[in-house]
């Protein structure tokens, strides 16, 4: 004798396949809307696992390159202020020529020490360059002006104090790769002697001590090597951060194009399962309208 079929068990086994059926329609119909296979991981965990780490990996890549924009507008902006001490350095390297040449009056050397002058204020402002707020030669003291002036009562530089430290600046640009950004001004101002040479110079031809003067176009000309090697080695890095920025976009390219292989919906494929899916709930609903039309003494 066959089992008995209770007629609450029938209604609620039709209703269970109507919400199993239409659940999936909407399923479907998301992945559609949205383009993408995996709207949360309950729709593929293993795929789920595998967009976790390409995101986290692409976030990785957009900071590495935020890190170096940053670092090539730094260096930048560093090297072109030590481009104009060089053009300065330069000029004082004529002047001093100038000057100590025997053909050249008291009057003609005052001149020259007046105009040397003049570039060694110019030259204590690029070291105290700031920008966005931040002095850039003070080494990790950003926030504290790096060269303090002392002055006699003419309002004339005697002596220049360093008030940064050594300190380098790094930012990460890479996996394990860091570029420093930044070039104490003690390495680049005090280490020169540049500004010692000046007032030297300065001081000499308007002391009418030649000799003194003519003494310092070895160090004028160090310091100008010197310098000139810092705009070099500024020209240098930022060509190999933009080198590995191109990289760090062909990466990011690279990656996305993995993310949509994995995450992305084949519409066309949705589409014939959806389909597929409507036909599964008219059919469950048909079942379901023939099955409570039938007498309750077909259960019996």
């Amino acid at each position: 004798m066959p089992d008995r079929v209770n007629l609450q068990t029938v209604i609620n086994s039709t209703i269970l396949n109507i919400q199993l059926s239409t659940f999936r329609m909407q399923r479907l119909q998301e992945q559609i809307a949205s383009g993408k296979k995996i709207n949360r991981p309950s729709d593929d965990p293993s795929g789920t696992r595998k967009v976790l780490s390409l995101r986290s990996e692409g976030l990785r890549l957009e900071q590495y390159s935020k890190n170096i924009q940053t670092s090539i507008r730094s260096i930048e902006f560093s090297t072109s202020t030590l481009h104009d001490t060089t053009t300065f350095i330069q000029r004082v390297q004529e002047l001093t020529i100038q000057g100590v040449n025997g053909a050249t009056d008291q009057a003609g050397r005052d001149a020259v020490a007046s105009e040397i002058n003049g570039i060694l204020e110019a030259i204590l402002q690029i070291a105290n360059s700031s920008r966005m707020g931040l002095y850039i030669f003070a080494g990790t003291e950003t926030t504290t002006m790096p060269f303090e002036a002392t002055r006699n009562t003419e309002g004339d530089i005697t002596a220049i104090t360093y008030k940064g430290n050594r300190e380098k600046i790094k930012y990460p640009v890479g996996p394990g790769s860091s570029t420093q950004v930044n070039q104490p001004g003690a390495e680049v101002f005090i280490d020169s002697k540049i500004f010692t040479t000046l007032m030297a110079i300065r001081d000499n031809l308007a002391g009418g001590a030649l000799e003194f003067a003519r003494a310092e176009l070895d160090n004028i000309k160090n310091a100008h090597t010197d310098i000139l090697q810092f705009v070099s080695k500024g020209g240098a890095i930022v060509s190999a951060l933009e080198f590995s920025d191109n990289r760090m976009k062909d990466a990011k390219v690279s990656l996305e194009g993995t993310l949509g292989e994995v995450e992305g919906a084949d519409l066309a494929e949705l589409i014939l399962k959806l389909k597929e899916q409507e036909n599964i709930l008219q059919a469950v609903l048909a079942s379901g309208v023939f099955m409570l039309n039938t007498s309750i003494l077909d259960f019996m």
